[in-house]
């Protein structure tokens, strides 16, 4: 079994569903999404503005190579069973020059349906 195919049962194995917007095609894949903490726990302090607080919690994607968002990160969501991201930064991560999954920094999305309607 070479490290793509590896990849591909992990994420099935421990990801769950979930559907990846990429400029309006949708891709259902089985990805991981997990909080990211901080060791100072800086995670817990929130930033006020006008409209209120600002939840500034971010969110680790690890996906498969094939819903490729990578630099087209601005026209992409993540929706789960429970809830919708917006994708702050991608990157591919390749080993012997092919792409073996994608990775990402997610935050939470404030509106859903209406906030991509830029």
């Amino acid at each position: 079994m070479n490290f793509s195919e590896k990849v591909s049962v992990m994420l099935k194995t421990v990801g769950e569903p979930m559907t990846v917007s990429i400029q309006d095609v949708e891709h259902y894949v089985y990805a991981i999404v997990q909080p990211m903490r901080y060791k100072n726990k800086l995670y817990l302090e929130r930033e006020r503005n006008e409209l209120g607080f600002k939840d500034s919690e971010c969110f680790l994607y690890l996906g498969p190579a094939e819903a490729d968002f990578a630099g087209v990160e601005r026209y992409t969501h993540i929706k789960t069973a429970d809830r919708s991201y917006n994708v702050s930064r991608a990157d591919r991560i390749a080993i012997e020059g092919k792409t073996q999954y994608i990775w990402a920094v997610l935050t939470l999305r404030l509106k859903d349906g209406e906030y991509d309607e830029l």
